[in-house]
């Protein structure tokens, strides 16, 4: 059996990885298992290097027949190509990058975006495998999770140029009908893997299968290796008989939703409208897309409202997910967390640690670029909602 696992971040690998080995759970023998991991949005400075880590990651829990990394450059080759280049051509491509001309299993977070498209076209007899975003949530290109600003209607000028795009678009189909494109179809999938399967709202269009919480913190469990005894320990002492706030942060300047000058004021303005207790500490957790010298600057701004501020910049804690350092380093301590995505999802689901979710309406309206704002708001609504049915 030969089965491509996909990953486009290191929370995702674990998700992929607890989806893999639960339907393996039987044993498999004669399983050959490819890695391949794209997608993953970081600056242009650091994604190298987050996709050594996830390998790293990968390796240190699993036998893999190869690893492949899909840089950004090679990917958008290939997106160019599509239009001029007949479907063979596409896929022999993709067959060479990853070693393999067919595949048993695809393992997907999504199936609607470019990469994903790409790989179930090019392996259209495998089964396709659902293991969800984050810790094995669903969401659809039409989630209010990744809502796309609103496009207003089109002027008379713009509707010209859509008459221009139709009569342009009848033209590709007639060459994709003779082979001589490539066009990329949306792909169902076979089944779906999920902790949370319908927490946002949204029921999976896959026949599905509920993961136990208890097999996600297992897998938690099996990276605490990654962390440092050393690190756990300075963080320990920082934080020893004092009030400790985790900020979560998020890649929202690196996604042009704002300035990063914005976000860094948000941040502050969100954590000062709750009181903040003398003798405070801080712990900045970076999201792995982030740029790190914002995270610096962030700490700057910050460090005249707590006593300490520590960040978890170390390759070994940036990348990896913050439930790993949690389990090593937190337990045994009460903390406040200041969220802004699911990653708040799975401290309520298996430590019982509530989060305070940003930004709220007047910051996001006052920071947020114009068309982003009630996309902003309403992931917020729908965290709240989800927050509060665990």
């Amino acid at each position: 059996m030969k089965r491509i696992v996909t990953c486009q971040g290191s929370i995702q690998l674990i998700a992929a990885l607890s989806a893999l080995f639960y339907r393996d759970r039987s044993g498999t023998a004669n399983v050959q298992n490819y890695l391949v991991i794209y997608e993953l949005y970081a600056p242009e400075q650091q994604h190298y290097q987050f996709a050594e880590f996830i390998q790293r990651m990968a390796e240190s829990v699993c036998d893999w027949e190869k690893i492949v990394y899909l840089t950004p450059e090679q990917l958008n080759a290939i997106g160019y190509q599509l239009d001029s280049t007949p479907p063979h051509r596409i896929y022999n491509n993709v067959h060479q990058w990853i070693g393999l001309d067919d595949a048993d299993e695809l393992y997907l977070c999504r199936n609607w975006q470019f990469t994903n498209q790409l790989l179930s076209n090019a392996y259209p007899s495998a089964s396709r495998i659902c293991y969800g975003d984050g810790i094995g949530l669903y969401f659809s290109e039409h989630s209010a999770v990744v809502r796309r600003p609103f496009t207003p209607p089109p002027t008379p000028n713009q509707v010209i140029a859509w008459t221009r795009w139709k009569l342009r678009s009848l033209y590709h189909r007639i060459r994709e009908r003779l082979k001589l494109k490539t066009k990329l179809y949306l792909m169902p999938f076979d089944v779906g893997y999920f902790v949370l399967p319908k927490i946002f709202g949204e029921t999976p269009p896959m026949p599905i299968v509920q993961l136990a919480p208890s097999n996600l913190l297992t897998w938690f469990e099996r990276f605490t290796s990654f962390v440092d005894a050393a690190q756990v320990a300075k963080v320990q002492a920082a934080i020893e008989n004092s009030p400790v706030t985790v900020l979560l942060t998020s890649n929202f300047s690196e996604g042009d939703r704002l300035p990063q000058e914005h976000e860094i004021l948000a941040y502050r303005e969100f954590l000062t409208s709750y009181e903040v207790l003398p003798n405070s500490v801080l712990i900045i957790k970076p999201h792995p897309r982030d740029d790190l010298n914002k995270i610096y600057r962030l700490k700057e701004s910050l460090s005249d409202l707590y006593r300490e501020i520590v960040v978890l910049t170390e390759p070994n804690l940036f990348f990896l997910p913050f439930e790993v350092f949690f389990l090593k380093a937190f337990q045994t301590f009460e903390i406040r967390v200041f969220a802004f995505s699911s990653a708040c999802l799975s401290l309520k689901l298996l430590f019982d640690v509530p989060s305070f979710i940003g930004f709220g309406t007047a910051l996001t309206t006052c920071y947020f670029a114009p068309e982003f704002v009630a996309a902003r708001l309403e992931h917020e609504q729908v965290l709240q909602n989800a927050i509060a049915q665990l």
